[in-house]
């Protein structure tokens, strides 16, 4: 079970933080060049709290989905706009 703790940590990371990267550039409110600026900046943040949830979730296959619903939804976050 630690390769789907690994697994989550590392694909349910890089989807959140692209997904986070998407959805601020959608909705932020400054020009195209601070937009991309500020979402570059924060985008560890959610990579972070994937790999620490990865890690503390009760079961392997929660810390895998919980990531990857986060993303779905910063998706379609993004996609509204």
């Amino acid at each position: 079970m630690l390769s789907i703790r690994i697994a989550a940590a590392a694909f349910g990371g890089y989807a959140l933080c692209w997904t986070f990267v998407v959805c601020l550039c959608a909705w932020l409110p400054f020009d195209k060049v601070t937009r991309w600026y500020l979402a570059g900046q924060l985008a560890p943040l959610p990579f972070l709290a994937a790999l620490l949830w990865a890690f503390i979730a009760k079961t392997a296959w929660r810390a895998f989905i919980w990531p990857m619903a986060a993303a779905g939804g910063f998706a379609l976050l993004g996609a509204l706009r």
